[in-house]
């Protein structure tokens, strides 16, 4: 299980891999410290069977990618993050 740092506060979540990229890049690119967490919300990780348990489910979004940065950088971090949005 993933625990969250103290003073680490979510930024952003997302299921799209390739606005994740973008924006930890960016981050990185800013010099804003940055953790990440990602999840399989998929059937198949829950061990549920290969073929049943995904009846309807939706494997585009199945994994999300969490971001998380320091309270001081919240403010930063999100003015980085909208413009990677408007990038894509």
């Amino acid at each position: 299980m993933f625990f969250q740092k103290k003073g680490m506060q979510e930024v952003f979540l997302t299921s799209d891999v390739e606005l994740f990229g973008l924006i930890i890049t960016a981050l990185k690119q800013s010099n804003i410290p940055y953790e990440t967490k990602t999840v399989n919300m998929g059937m198949q990780n829950r061990g549920t069977g290969v073929i049943l348990g995904q009846i309807g489910e939706n494997i585009n979004v199945e994994i999300m990618y969490y971001i998380y940065v320091e309270e001081k950088d919240v403010q930063t971090a999100q003015y980085v993050i909208r413009k990677c949005q408007r990038q894509v």
